[in-house]
């Protein structure tokens, strides 16, 4: 089986001609909001029929795509919270197979018609698709103030809070286009707010409501019902009874239920005279009934007066007393729209210097009378002093017309006072510098009668970011700003009289903070180094004058760049700050700048070693994160090496050692490597003095300082022998020439090379 939405939705479609019929003009009182029910608390609501009317969109939360959430049918019932609480209701339809909905408004200080544009003045509501009974009522499974359209839907809502003083509009829509009724009951378990009205009804006023005094108008202290009001006017005797009331209307009963005023109309004019009206139990055997029907005690009188058609005398004028470009006149009785001169003729105004009239009209008319009169001045009066406000005959012939044609006094007059205005002036600091830019604000308002001791100051700094530090009521109050503006710095005096005054000044001297900065030409040191520092700081909106340098060793320096030397090796803190043009100071940067010592490097003594043979050569080195670098690289394992290897060399050789310590700092040493090659021996030499191989040389047996030659002849003679510095062999043993032959040698170079033997001929 379908929804019953969604049955409903298709024949709105099919039969359209039965949707047309329920969205016509709503004309039975109660089915508009203008024309509500009024509700006492304890009543029970009976609707017996509902006409089909109605359609209008209601503004809920729910969405409503379809068109279902509107007025349909309705009927509209107001009333107001005496005593905050949750409310209960139960909406009983007569018929329990049809579908009422419900929506409820909060209309404090609203037109009733708001509900249809304002969405704001929601409270709860439910239009749930299924029949039978539904309200608000937390008992009955309410756990929402809004439920929406469709089936199965909660036909309960949560109860809503009333807050006391509120008024409300309740409005019940019955979606079923039938005529079947409800029955609408307020109250039940869980109840707490009170809606039936305390207050005992009783007569507030009387007084003339026509100038032959054949009628006179009656105030009520409330609204009551106009269906307890008698049409012949039974609910009222006046004594001494001098005249008879002959009809009563309720003020606004032919468009609702209630009035809070009665025209009584009498069979003849009262003399003039005192009376009291007296209340009686009318016709309709009751006297006028609130709307929980209790009525004004019978017997129940009030005084009122028929005076002789007196002049309307002036009441009280209204204007601004400081400065005014119009009068606004009360009257103590209504005058006739119509007597008042268009061009303000009616009135003159006196006093220490001419102000003339430009115009004057009623404020309002209500059925051609009225009891304002809105005078409009030339020029605005700012200057000081006392006037008076003077009626005249006007360019019309007349003063002001009562509503019975009496013209008022001419010469009558209003007293009124213009009071001086402060002159409102201030000053603000010439330039602030961030991040501390704290404004003082020089108060310089002077008024022209010397009360600026009783100024009363509103500052708005025009910084809403600092709220609620915006605002200040001191007389030259402070102010701290964090960013550069512009901003909009205003300032309003009141004075003693209550004249205001203010003038607004456009602060835009805060300047930003510069950024400092700063670099090393090196960094880091060695000592001996030359470093230059020199400033980049962003001096930001201006240029900068003035520098502040510390050196961290106790030195200081006040110009942009400069060259330094440090004398010791450490850590050193450099920090900066300057100042520019506009008097502001930049944040103080430091940053480090280390001066390291070289290292201290001795290559090692000069070393021999046999070719072909290795040694390591052993530095002398001290420092910190040290690196080493042995040039040239040649025959050595790792040049890289604190102690690297000479491996197999072949020729003498000479090393560089390079040490790079902290902060890159070198320092450099060399040693010499002797090669010590194997002596090359000739077998012959021919010692005949012709200058060629005249001696037997051995070719690097020099090198080898701990060498020891010894030569024998064949039968072991020794004939010659050399020990550490060699001398070349010339052939002869003692100083003679020995004869051609083969001699037999044993060397000994040392230096760890072998002992070698052979043989030398000597050739003639």
């Amino acid at each position: 089986m379908l929804p019953k939405r969604t049955l409903i939705f298709l024949l709105l479609i099919l039969l359209a001609g039965n949707r047309l019929a329920a969205q016509t003009t709503c004309t039975t009182l109660g089915q508009n909001p203008e024309t509500a029910f009024p509700v006492c608390g304890t009543a029970l609501f009976h609707q017996g029929i509902v006409p089909i009317c109605g359609g209008n969109l209601m503004l809920s939360p729910c969405p409503d795509p379809s068109g279902v959430i509107t007025n349909r049918n309705p009927f509209w019932y107001k009333f107001t919270c005496f005593s905050s609480g949750k409310l209960s209701f139960f909406i009983t339809p007569d018929v329990l197979t049809e579908d009422y909905d419900w929506q409820l408004f909060d209309v404090t200080g609203r037109n009733p018609g708001d509900v249809f544009t304002d969405p704001s003045l929601f409270v709860a509501c439910n239009w749930s698709g299924d029949v039978g009974i539904t309200g608000a009522s937390d008992v009955q499974g309410g756990v929402s103030l809004v439920e929406c359209a469709g089936s199965g839907v909660n036909l309960f809502s949560m109860m809503p809070d009333l807050i006391a003083g509120h008024n409300y509009l309740l409005l019940v829509s019955h979606f079923s286009d039938t005529q079947f009724g409800y029955t609408l009951s307020f109250g039940g378990p869980g109840n707490t707010a009170v809606i039936t009205d305390t207050i005992a009804p009783h007569l507030a006023n009387a007084s003339k409501a026509s100038c032959d005094a054949t009628r006179i108008m009656v105030k009520l202290n409330k609204r009551m019902k106009c269906s307890s009001l008698a049409a012949n006017g039974s609910d009222f005797t006046v004594n001494p009874p001098l005249a008879t009331v002959t009809s009563a209307t309720g003020i606004g009963c032919a468009s609702g239920f209630d009035m809070d005023s009665i025209l009584l109309t009498f069979n003849q004019p009262l003399p003039i005279g005192n009376y009291n009206l007296v209340v009686n139990r009318g016709s309709d055997n009751n006297t006028i009934l609130d709307i929980c029907d209790n009525g004004i005690p019978e017997n129940e009188q009030i005084a009122f007066t028929i005076l002789s058609n007196l002049p309307v005398p002036f009441d009280s004028l209204q204007h601004d007393h400081c400065l005014t470009d119009s009068l606004l006149i009360i009257l103590a009785d209504s005058v006739q729209c119509t007597s008042i001169a268009a061009n303000g003729s009616d009135f003159s105004i006196t006093g220490p210097y001419p102000v003339t009239i430009a115009n004057a009209a009623p404020a309002y008319c209500l059925n051609g009378f009225t009891r304002q009169i809105i005078v409009r001045l030339n020029t605005t009066m700012i200057q000081p002093g006392n006037f008076r406000l003077v009626l005249q005959a006007g360019s019309d012939g007349n003063t002001l017309l009562s509503k019975c044609d009496t013209p008022s006094v001419a010469g009558s007059f209003i007293p009124f006072l213009i009071k001086p205005k402060p002159f409102v002036d201030f000053s603000v600091p010439v330039s602030l510098c961030l991040p501390d830019a704290l404004a003082r604000f020089i108060n310089r308002s002077a008024i022209s009668d010397g009360t600026e001791n009783l100024f009363r100051y509103a500052w708005d700094f025009g910084d809403p970011a600092s709220t609620p530090n915006n605002t200040s009521s001191l007389k030259d109050p402070l102010h701290r700003y964090t960013r550069v503006g512009p901003f909009d710095v205003s300032l309003q005096v009141t004075s003693n009289a209550g004249c205001v005054h203010d003038t607004l000044i456009r602060f835009n001297n805060i300047h930003p903070q510069p950024n400092s900065n700063f670099g090393f030409s090196k960094s880091p040191l060695c000592i001996g180094d030359v470093v230059t520092m020199t400033d980049s700081t962003n001096s930001m909106d201006g240029f900068t004058v003035e520098w502040y340098w510390d050196l961290g060793d106790g030195s200081t320096r006040n110009i942009p760049s400069f060259t330094y030397t440090y004398s010791n090796t450490r850590t050193y803190p450099v920090t900066l700050y300057s100042m520019n043009n506009h008097g502001c100071f930049s944040d103080t940067m430091t940053k480090t700048i280390t001066v390291f010592p070289y290292p201290v490097v001795d290559a090692g003594p000069d070393r021999t070693v046999l070719a072909g043979g290795q040694l390591t050569i052993l530095p002398t080195v001290s420092g910190n994160g040290l690196q080493y670098l042995w040039t040239p690289s040649t025959y050595l394992d790792n040049p890289a090496s604190p102690a690297p290897k000479c491996i197999a060399p072949q020729n003498d050789i000479r090393y560089t050692l390079t040490v790079t310590g902290e902060g890159g700092c070198k320092a450099s040493d060399d040693m010499l490597v002797k090669v010590l090659k194997a002596p090359r021996i000739p077998n012959t030499f021919t010692p005949n003095n012709d200058g060629i191989n005249d001696r037997w040389l051995i070719q690097y047996l020099e090198d080898y300082p701990n060498n020891r030659l010894q030569v024998f002849t064949r039968a072991g003679q020794l004939v010659y022998e050399s020990r550490g510095y060699y001398t070349p062999w010339d052939g002869t043993c003692k100083g003679r020439k020995l004869p051609y032959d083969t001699y037999y040698y044993i060397l000994e170079p040392g230096n760890g090379r072998e002992p070698v033997s052979g043989y030398v001929t000597i050739i003639k």
